[in-house]
């Protein structure tokens, strides 16, 4: 049993638009041309003209080639009843009684009238599409300033209390030091000291990333290879993959150059694979991929990160690169805020939408 095969849009001609409002239209007038008797000068005046109708809706309703296609069909079925047809042909068919010049004037009309309305519709047609692509990029820009300010706003009130912090979070560590010193290995209470010494280690890098996010990024860029970022990237990923059961496959295009830093990049692409183990099942596979991609403002080489986990909230799409928005418990809520900044000062962005197969599908792009 054959399965139901999925069809595309009907050509124009066989739409139901075209057959209400063109072809029947046309084929109503021509019939009413060749029935209206010879001395009803008004009445063919009015027919003859009719035709501009069905012929400007094509131009508005499908383009110029739908416009010239219908203006054509006029003439072709006007003519015979022009000229034709015998003035004395009987009661049933009758001939338009207008002079040889109007009739033929009327014929060149109908072209240039399709010619000038279908390319008028088009024009109107490519400049409304591109208003659309325009406001969609007003609105991603938009978007991309309201989130450079809140990073701005938070990243000034983080390096603050991150540099409170500091000062008393020194202090610590150099007392924990010193009663390490203090406390006998076989004491019990030398454990607790460990402890304690992981823990303020542990704040410390914490610390450390509170002001990495709020420090301005001096970026060295250089040209680099695109694949030599993803094996680099996906090199120092693969022992937490294994670690959680989770294989990673490549698939990029040889050839594609970016201007970057290698550092910066790497953090950005690594903190997309971590993130994507973390939320990948075990046994899954986690897809890096490139591609060159050409939008209205640019081109850019585009690096897809794809995993098989239970992908983003739509609710949480707008959100998810805000500082300090996470869904796991032990996460800060950084890493995609500070990747985020990191690619708008590369002149790219990062997006994510959820597959179709299942997942997330985080994509970077960066300038080509």
């Amino acid at each position: 049993m054959s399965g139901a095969r999925s069809s595309g849009p009907r050509p124009w001609p066989l739409q139901r638009q075209a057959l209400l409002w063109l072809w029947l239209p046309v084929i109503c007038i021509t019939a009413g041309h060749f029935l209206t008797p010879g001395y009803a000068h008004w009445l063919h005046d009015i027919l003859r003209r009719l035709y501009y109708v069905p012929i400007i809706l094509a131009a508005f309703l499908f383009g110029l080639r739908a416009a010239m296609t219908v203006a054509l069909l006029s003439s072709v079925l006007y003519l015979p009843h022009a000229f034709l047809v015998s003035p004395h042909a009987g009661h049933l068919i009758h001939q338009d009684p207008t002079g040889t010049a109007n009739k033929l004037l009327e014929v060149l009309l109908y072209n240039v009238v399709g010619l000038v309305t279908g390319s008028l519709a088009e024009r109107g047609r490519r400049a409304r599409t591109q208003l659309e692509r325009q406001m969609v990029r007003m609105q991603a820009l938009e978007l991309q300033l309201v989130r450079a300010g809140r990073l701005q706003a938070l990243g000034q009130l983080t390096a603050g209390l991150a540099h409170e912090i500091r000062n008393p979070l020194a202090t610590l560590k150099t007392s924990a030091s010193l009663l390490a010193d203090e406390i006998s290995p076989s004491s019990p209470r030398f454990r607790f000291v460990g402890i304690l010494q992981q823990e303020l280690d542990r704040l410390e890098n914490l610390l450390e990333r509170f002001l990495s996010f709020a420090r301005p990024t001096v970026l060295q860029v250089v040209s680099l290879p695109v694949d030599q970022l993803v094996e680099r990237a996906v090199a120092l990923a693969e022992a937490q993959a294994r670690l959680h059961g989770v294989s990673i496959r490549t698939s990029t295009i040889s050839g594609l150059v970016v201007s970057c830093d290698p550092e910066r990049m790497t953090q950005v692409l690594l903190n997309l694979l971590l993130n994507a183990v973390q939320f990948s099942p075990r046994e899954g596979v986690i897809d890096v991929r490139t591609d060159l991609s050409r939008l209205d403002f640019g081109q850019f080489v585009v690096i897809r990160v794809a995993d098989r986990g239970p992908g983003v909230d739509p609710g949480v799409r707008e959100t998810i690169f805000d500082p300090f928005y996470t869904t796991r418990p032990e996460g800060t809520g950084l890493g995609l805020s500070i990747a985020s900044r990191l690619m708008d000062e590369h002149g790219g962005y990062i997006d994510v939408e959820n597959r179709d197969a299942g997942g997330a599908e985080f994509r970077l792009f960066l300038p080509a």
